[in-house]
């Protein structure tokens, strides 16, 4: 019963998180991580979840990963700037990026919680 509220509700947060991309400069994609990942919580809450699925997040998750942690290590150099309430601008890409890097983090840790009681386990 724990697993299954803990997976509805992180499912609400994906839906957030997806839903508030609509103004981002690059939506899609992202819609596109939360909204599945919201889909495999959802479908784990009520074991229907799939290897197939979530093998396809992490993946996405991963490019994700690769393709901002440049700017999340940026940021953490800078050292003084609230990443949640910080202004973006073109001046502070790292911000954008720092902020997309744990949003990915976020996504790939979850799902690979959601593998790791779904992996097939092996019989001695």
């Amino acid at each position: 019963m724990i697993f299954k509220i803990v997976s509805l509700l992180l499912a609400a947060y994906f839906i957030f998180a997806g839903a508030v991309q609509y103004n981002d400069p690059d939506p899609l994609h992202w819609m596109l991580l939360y909204f599945t990942s919201a889909l495999a919580c959802i479908l784990a809450a009520f074991d229907k979840d799939k290897l197939p699925l979530l093998y396809a997040i992490i993946g996405m998750a991963g490019i994700e990963i690769a393709a901002t942690v440049d700017g999340f290590f940026d940021w953490l150099k800078t050292g003084n700037e609230n990443l949640i309430t910080a202004k973006m601008s073109d001046e502070k890409p790292y911000i954008e990026l720092g902020r997309e890097f744990l949003g990915a983090l976020i996504s790939l840790v979850v799902i690979v919680w959601l593998w790791y009681r779904k992996r097939p386990k092996n019989s001695k």
